[in-house]
């Protein structure tokens, strides 16, 4: 296997599965868990207050990790006028790189306040208020889902547009479709 074959297998298959089950991991919990605390709520009339503590956790997990698999897929939120208004497909793939290579910088503007919000909670140790619960549990997949995985697709796709444009190179893999 050379070096490009492994690293299409890399970006387009081991690393969308790992954000699959990641979201599946915490998707389970996550359901159980809300279930949990429905029923015990409106059926038995007895709450747990320590339920939405500790579903922080898989929820933030969920969402950070949905929102890298959006950005291999590409299926995150855009606006699609660009191929609507523009009829020339050169101007309109230049419209989607010059998009691309703004998302990509908010992208890393994410992965760094990611990572410096990582670093806080690791030096503070927020706690949740009634279990004591750290924090970093669950906001570390700002950094670690969204501000890794997705800054990674972000740049794969600014490097895919970029090739189409400026080297007439055929696109990469598209994600998931």
């Amino acid at each position: 296997m050379n070096y490009s074959s492994f690293l299409e297998h890399v970006l387009f298959r081991w690393i969308p599965l790992f954000l699959r089950y990641l979201m599946v991991l915490a998707a389970v919990p996550l359901v159980l868990l809300i279930f949990a605390q429905v029923w015990l709520r409106y059926v038995f009339q007895l709450p747990l207050l320590w339920v939405e503590e500790v579903a922080l956790t898989p929820a933030f997990w969920m969402y950070m990790t949905g929102a890298a698999y959006a950005a291999y897929d590409r299926s995150h939120i855009r606006v699609g006028v660009v191929d609507f208004a523009i009829k020339n497909a050169r101007r309109r793939l230049t419209v989607k790189f010059i998009a691309s290579a703004v998302t990509l910088g908010l992208a890393m503007l994410f992965l760094v306040w990611g990572f410096n919000f990582f670093m806080q909670d690791l030096r503070f140790g927020p706690m949740t208020a009634t279990l004591r619960y750290p924090l970093v549990y669950a906001r570390s997949s700002f950094f670690f889902a969204a501000g890794i995985f997705g800054g990674l697709y972000f740049v794969v796709e600014t490097v895919d547009l970029a090739r189409q444009l400026f080297w007439h190179k055929p696109p990469l893999n598209t994600g998931g479709r």
